[in-house]
């Protein structure tokens, strides 16, 4: 008498109660991974904020320490016309504008 070949498979219990356990897995670990990006995005600003200073600091030593003009600093005949933008002189000193 020859054995009788019986196949082995996952019951339908046993393939839910896996995903389930997965799905479980991944509702822990989602906050997780946003706290992760939150972080990241927090250092990448100060970065930034530390980049922008640097260029000011830079700018200050290249122009008799002045910082970049505001609209604080017209003049009697200037008009908010006559101003650029503020980061405008900083461009040389940055690598690239998405800092701002």
């Amino acid at each position: 008498m020859q054995g009788v070949e019986t196949r082995r498979a996952f019951t339908l219990i046993e393939l839910l109660v896996v995903i389930a356990i997965i799905a479980i897995l991944a509702a822990i670990l989602f906050p997780v991974f946003a706290s992760a990006k939150e972080a990241a995005k927090k250092t990448q600003n100060l970065n930034n904020q530390k980049q922008i200073v640097t260029a000011m600091v830079l700018y200050a030593n290249d122009n008799e320490d002045r910082s970049p003009k505001s609209h604080h600093d017209l003049e009697p005949p200037e008009t908010i016309a006559d101003l650029y933008t503020w980061y405008a002189p900083l461009q040389p000193y940055i690598r690239t504008a998405g800092i701002f």
